[in-house]
């Protein structure tokens, strides 16, 4: 599937939903990424949320937003929505599945993005941003992690926006720091440079 499947650990789904779980994609503060495939075979990322949030009503909100947010939001350098179930046990949200390294994966083994490849970076955010700006969300959670790149459709990144406060704050405007439920369009792009 890519280079980024990690096996399975003990205690991990076999299937969510009517979905094969078929490795790891990394884990972090809001839950599990899984790699999984469809009934067609369809490459996913499924994010399951832990447990320990999942018994939370806030949280919980916060995650069926996030998927109703994200079901808005199309574009070029996207991975688009394929599926969600916010009412699970443990909520979860499926979506299509960017081969690639993500960017702090490419920097650590291959160095800094320069030239056409950093130009298309550049270019991929910037067209995901506005994609999702255009369906009036903000993303707020921009990050290396979160950024792939692939030499393959949709284009040389995807994005997926979040409605969960950004745990990032080197990352962060100051604007989203100082009131981050109030934060607006432009706080996004701080993380792309401009500030």
């Amino acid at each position: 599937m890519s280079s980024r499947v990690q096996p399975l650990e003990q205690g991990d789904p076999r299937s969510l939903s009517r979905y094969r779980v078929v490795g790891r994609l990394g884990t972090g503060g809001m839950g599990t990424v899984y790699a999984a495939l469809g009934t067609s075979d369809e490459r996913l990322a499924i994010k399951v949320v832990h447990p320990a949030h999942a018994a939370d009503a806030e949280f919980r909100a916060r995650f069926r937003r996030e998927v109703q947010l994200s079901r808005r939001v199309a574009g070029p350098c996207l991975a688009a929505v394929h599926d969600a179930d916010v009412e699970a046990p443990a909520p979860w949200l499926a979506t299509a599945f960017v081969p690639g390294p993500t960017l702090n994966q490419h920097v650590a083994s291959s160095g800094a993005l320069a030239g056409a490849r950093l130009y298309a970076l550049a270019a991929g955010t910037a067209a995901a941003l506005a994609a999702i700006h255009e369906a009036s969300v903000v993303h707020r959670d921009i990050k290396p992690q979160n950024r792939t790149s692939t030499t393959t459709p949709p284009g040389p990144t995807a994005e997926r926006p979040s409605s969960t406060a950004n745990r990032w704050p080197a990352l962060s405007s100051p604007t989203s720091v100082a009131s981050p439920t109030s934060t607006v369009a432009a706080s996004d792009t701080r993380p792309a440079g401009s500030g």
